[in-house]
């Protein structure tokens, strides 16, 4: 089955007295070409979700499928052959970025791991999504560590987009930018989607933004799924 899914997940970290529940059976399905938003309040269990969702952690109860694949056990290796699939972009962009590289070649190793693209459709590819992004091309050849935090996370953002996967998981991804940076931000993905029609889980603690980009609606608090709602789209 298309799509990627959380059954029946839970996720706690800790023992005893020291124990903390951060997801009691969660179920959610994202199928190739849906935006759903995820919205809930800090610390209600999102940014878990989204880490299990990629494999960066496992459940402790549950499963979690990747077109029907079970990755309950998936070695390292095996994620990573099934990262052309899925993609991640995460608040602190600076994790998935080397800060030595410039920005050109921070993008085309992704490209150079997860695709079978020469050096020449690399570049038309890196250039065509500076264009999406309206990021000036200049910035390709600077340092990424002389990019701005908000610059950062586009730039992240960029290079999950060249993989053209899938899915693309975004946790909080203009949490903190300024109207101008957020709004950018939410037409990349908006013209993207469009192009592409990958699937998007897109995690945010803002409503607004989350009934302007998503498909359907899932609430979260307190580490469990309050209530899933279909956006009615204007005519």
């Amino acid at each position: 089955m298309a799509g990627i899914a959380a059954e029946g997940v839970s996720k706690s970290y800790g023992r005893g007295k020291a124990a903390f529940t951060a997801l009691t059976d969660i179920h959610l399905q994202l199928g190739k070409e849906q935006i759903i938003a995820l919205v809930g309040e800090s610390g209600c269990g999102k940014s878990t979700l989204a880490r299990l969702l990629v494999g960066l952690e496992s459940p402790d109860q549950g499963k979690i499928l990747l077109d029907g694949e079970d990755t309950s056990g998936w070695s390292y290796r095996k994620w990573r052959s099934r990262r052309g699939k899925i993609q991640a972009v995460f608040q602190d962009a600076s994790g998935t970025l080397n800060p030595a590289l410039s920005v050109y070649r921070n993008v085309e190793s992704a490209l150079v791991n997860l695709t079978a693209l020469n050096s020449g459709e690399r570049r038309e590819r890196i250039e065509e999504l500076m264009d999406l992004t309206g990021m000036r091309p200049a910035l390709l050849k600077v340092p990424t560590r002389q990019l701005s935090g908000g610059e950062q996370r586009r730039m992240s953002l960029l290079r999950a987009l060249a993989i053209r996967p899938d899915y693309l998981i975004l946790d909080e991804v203009i949490s903190g930018l300024d109207k101008i940076s957020a709004d950018a931000v939410l037409r990349v993905l908006e013209d993207y989607q469009q192009r592409f029609r990958c699937g998007c889980l897109f995690i945010t603690h803002d409503k607004d933004s989350a009934y302007r980009l998503a498909d359907r609606i899932v609430e979260m608090s307190g580490g469990r799924i309050l209530r899933y709602a279909e956006r009615v789209k204007e005519p």
